[in-house]
């Protein structure tokens, strides 16, 4: 768990009020604890504790989840006690059918619209939504149904990005991708390669990813977040020069490599830093190890966002923007907001302008 202080209240506070984008958010990774609780009672359904912990030893004891107290600390412990299976299969489980995919699209933008978060690219894999019975192409329309509904009425903007997990068929990504083309006139904005990083290098996925380079489809990919510096700066290489990513999640050890910060620069490829979400995870031993600033003054295109906010404690976007603000200064939380209205990828020249001259405010 990370050790993250956070005395300044005033500056917490006042990042709290800003209107934020987010470029990097997980759908099924920032509902809220209490909403999912309250949608495994309302239908009636028991949750428990796995069985192991996460290094393989059993979890003795009454295993039943009681509350939503407990279920926001097993959650928390994500990486530091339970796997990411376990963890994740929670809030995947209250998002399979229509009206539950809908119910949780709410969950999502009264989430957003708490945190003053008015415009989203959050990211899904429909895969995972499958289990009882829709297809990739039902889990996605609902989902956008869900989103342009809710996000209506509260204020909020939402633009879905695919994902692609990993573990599957690459036969399998390639419906992913011709699904999210399908959808790109109704709001899909992109496609992400995404979950376990290190038995699955992003050139496993070329030729999925290969059917959007004559697209409007934009391209973003989680590298060199879960490996060893070597493993990670390699698949940092696949994703920019094999996949064509316009963005790139997490990118650990960018800093120690000035070819790659060149095609960052060069290819004007954002980055999308999740430096809570890094900590936590134990990925890095502190903030600083990110060299954020010294990628700011490379002229990289450095946003910041959550990544799976009921995940972490203190994990929402104005926790990342305090641990940044504190080390870098205001200006650079002002450069990295403006960043991320620049490189939004689902909203409209006219909405970055209203934006860009509400930070200015």
């Amino acid at each position: 768990m990370n050790n993250l202080q956070f005395d300044d209240q005033k500056y917490l506070d006042s990042l709290h009020r800003r209107t934020t984008i987010q470029n990097h958010i997980h759908w099924d990774g920032s509902i809220p604890a209490d909403d999912l609780w309250r949608f495994y009672q309302d239908n009636r359904k028991k949750l428990f504790l796995p069985e192991k912990y996460i290094d393989g030893t059993s979890v003795e004891g009454d295993r039943e989840i009681k509350s939503a107290d407990e279920l926001r600390s097993f959650q928390t412990n994500l990486f530091t006690k339970y796997d990411i299976v376990s963890v994740f299969s929670i809030p995947v489980g209250a998002m399979q059918t229509k009206e539950d995919i809908k119910a949780m699209a709410v969950a999502h933008c009264t989430y957003l619209k708490s945190q003053g978060t008015l415009y989203a690219e959050s990211r899904f894999a429909p895969w995972y939504h499958t289990q009882q019975g829709l297809s990739i192409d039902q889990v996605i329309g609902y989902a956008l149904e869900g989103f342009s509904q809710s996000g209506e009425e509260k204020g909020v903007k939402v633009r879905p990005i695919i994902c692609i997990n990993r573990e599957v068929d690459p036969e399998e990504a390639k419906k992913m991708v011709r699904a999210a083309l399908n959808f790109s006139e109704r709001g899909v904005v992109g496609i992400d390669l995404a979950c376990y990083e290190p038995p699955f290098p992003p050139e496993k996925f070329k030729e999925a990813y290969a059917l959007t380079f004559d697209s409007s489809l934009k391209r973003t990919v989680h590298a060199d977040e879960m490996c060893p510096e070597e493993e990670g700066v390699r698949n940092l290489a696949a994703a920019i020069d094999d996949l064509r990513a316009d963005g790139i999640s997490h990118a650990i050890h960018l800093w120690k490599h000035p070819q790659l910060i060149e095609k960052m620069r060069e290819r004007k490829i954002r980055l999308e830093s999740n430096p809570i979400s890094n900590l936590t995870c134990s990925f890095i031993s502190d903030i600083a190890d990110l060299h954020l600033d010294y990628l700011l003054q490379q002229s990289v295109t450095v946003t910041i966002s959550s990544d799976d906010p009921a995940m972490w404690s203190n994990g929402d976007l104005a926790h990342n923007l305090y641990v940044v603000g504190k080390l870098y200064g205001n200006d650079f939380v002002n450069t990295v907001i403006k960043n991320g209205i620049e490189t939004a990828w689902g909203l409209t020249e006219d909405e970055k302008k209203q934006f860009l001259e509400n930070l200015r405010k």
